[in-house]
């Protein structure tokens, strides 16, 4: 039978999600706790998260035998699996059901801190002293809609076309004990390769600098192609969380 492992994981310590030979990988992880139990097919994951990114939610499919129940195939996984990655859940999956092209939308967050920095959260937030949140708002908005996101993707990508749509792209700040935030949700029906850390850091650019807010305008609102983006450098991965992946069934 198909089946669907729904978890999370700390993405710190691990080389990304994908499976990679000889790399501490997640999918590495997942492949070798499921061998344990006689479970030898690879899975096939959602989506691929880079070194140090987070996950809330993480879809993965594999096939079992049906003389598993989900309770306790559930049980045996959570008990081999490395303390940072945590199963949620184990879902039966029709044979048509992919964990990638079945999914309808996405959603990430971002988190900033702008305290002074603190070693247990260092994995966890990317520190940036002083943020405009009204301008980056403003930068964030400017990629909702239809667009082509064309240079805001790693080489390597093997994606038939670059166009993508955001839902929603916005920030706010807050206060806590540990210090001042700022939580950036990001939600789009798709997203290329490493899109969403170059989309963060233009807009932490755009938020301080009026060149880049008119580039990111250029670019996206008057569709011009050719208009040269504030910057190629991703933002830094441990600020960023795949939070949730939306499905019809599941």
């Amino acid at each position: 039978m198909k089946i669907a492992l729904i978890y999370a994981y700390n993405g710190a310590g691990f080389s990304g999600s994908q499976a990679q030979p000889h790399k501490n990988t997640i999918e590495n992880a997942l492949n070798a706790t499921l061998a344990r139990l006689g479970i030898f097919e690879p899975v096939i994951s959602s989506s691929r998260t880079d070194k140090g990114v987070h996950a809330l939610m993480q879809v993965s499919t594999t096939h079992c035998g049906d003389f598993w129940s989900q309770e306790k195939l559930k049980e045996q996984i959570s008990r081999h699996l490395p303390p940072k990655i945590t199963l949620k859940a184990v879902r039966i999956v029709d044979e048509s059901f992919h964990p990638r092209f079945s999914a309808q939308a996405r959603t990430y967050r971002y988190i900033l801190a702008h305290s002074d920095k603190n070693a247990f959260l260092a994995d966890f937030v990317y520190y940036f002293k002083q943020i405009n949140n009204a301008k980056l708002k403003q930068a964030l908005k400017i990629f909702c809609g239809e667009h082509d996101f064309s240079g805001f993707y790693k080489l390597g990508s093997n994606e038939k076309s670059s166009i993508r749509c955001v839902y929603f792209a916005s920030s706010r700040f807050f206060k806590t004990s540990l210090g001042d935030f700022t939580l950036i949700s990001i939600k789009a029906n798709g997203f290329l390769r490493s899109q969403v850390r170059l989309m963060l850091a233009n807009a932490l650019q755009a938020s301080s600098d009026e060149n880049a807010m008119n580039a990111l305008k250029d670019r996206f609102l008057n569709q011009n192609l050719k208009a040269k983006i504030p910057t190629k450098i991703p933002a830094p991965a441990q600020g960023l969380y795949l939070t949730k992946i939306f499905y019809s069934k599941l």
